[in-house]
């Protein structure tokens, strides 16, 4: 049988499988820009468009990133969780994911240097005023008491998208994002218990998953994606992922997600990918997401201790039915959905 079919239990949760389709914006000006209304609502398009990928028999399905501040929005077609009047749209979202037999999980992000001024008519905002690119502003630099009503403002979306229903919340730790930008050295040149040394620089992120886990109080699990692939020149150690890993565990993350730019690519300077490296450092389950295309790729990430799911990201979005082509390939036709 393939070991890509079988299920995995994540905490109390049973998903039916090892496939995950992960979180990616439909509102961005490569992808179709007719299915999320500009105010972030739901429509017909976008409720179909996961439903379609449930149906296939995918494992899990992680909403695209939804923002948690009006004034930390990155796409003016992304959705939005941050008021209760968003609760009823996503609602329908994560009926139509569970009618179908998968997980319902959503992403919460805040954009912070990727933020667009130009829709929130505020600045982008970042752990200080640097920025990685020269046709960017840098963005302003928050204080310790703006931070703490951020990690409020993503505790309170999650419980608007425990309400409507989603079994997952997973905070947007990583691709440059406002907490994935603290933890990067090159970004964050704060010298307060923010910033220094990489117990200071993943406060925030703790902070806010420790936050959230105590909102959701069991009624979703917690998940948190990671990227270790932006700070690759930045010396970021091995033993800098252990505390991190260690960290986020300690703050109630059940799920982790982890962002590659290659699944198979050694880390560290060795042949170990980093799947393997989360793996060995944690016993919470781990999503391994970058460039997984075919159901053999998918197969080896899980067969052979990478990850203990695979996230399919833009063959999915390409082909709705990628599972069940993945299902005919692997010969699992009698593996459970």
């Amino acid at each position: 049988m393939s070991v890509l079919f079988t299920p995995i239990r994540i905490s109390g949760l049973e998903c039916p499988n090892r496939i995950v389709m992960p979180p990616m914006v439909r509102g961005t000006p490569s992808m179709p820009r007719d299915v999320v209304e500009t105010d972030g609502r739901v429509t017909d398009a976008v409720v179909e468009h996961y439903r379609r990928r449930a149906a296939a028999g995918t494992g899990m399905i992680i909403v695209e990133a939804t923002a948690v501040d009006e004034h930390g929005r990155v796409w003016q077609h992304g959705l939005n969780a941050y008021a209760d009047a968003h609760t009823p749209d996503l609602a329908r979202l994560a009926a139509a994911i569970r009618a179908e037999g998968a997980i319902a999980a959503i992403q919460l992000v805040h954009g912070g240097p990727q933020s667009s001024p130009g829709l929130t008519g505020v600045p982008a905002v970042g752990p200080s005023a640097v920025s990685l690119s020269a046709e960017r502003i840098p963005p302003r630099a928050l204080s310790v008491r703006e931070i703490e009503g951020i990690e409020r403002r993503f505790a309170e979306a999650a419980v608007h998208a425990a309400d409507a229903g989603f079994q997952v919340v997973e905070v947007h730790g990583a691709h440059g994002f406002l907490l994935d930008s603290f933890l990067m050295a090159r970004r964050n040149q704060r010298t307060d218990a923010y910033g220094g040394s990489v117990a200071g620089r993943m406060r925030f992120l703790l902070e806010t998953c420790r936050g959230v886990r105590t909102r959701l109080a069991g009624r979703a699990l917690l998940g948190c994606r990671i990227s270790l692939f932006n700070k690759r020149d930045e010396g970021f150690s091995r033993q800098d992922l252990a505390e991190l890993v260690r960290g986020l565990e300690e703050a109630g993350v059940e799920l982790l997600h982890v962002s590659t730019d290659g699944v198979f690519r050694g880390v560290f300077g060795g042949q170990q990918t980093i799947g393997r490296c989360v793996k060995d450092l944690t016993a919470v389950p781990v999503i391994v997401a970058g460039g997984v295309t075919d159901a053999s790729h998918a197969e080896r990430l899980v067969a052979e201790g990478h990850a203990d799911l695979a996230a399919v990201g833009r063959a999915m979005l390409k082909d709705a039915d990628w599972v069940l082509h993945a299902r005919e390939a692997l010969g699992a036709a009698g593996a459970s959905l």
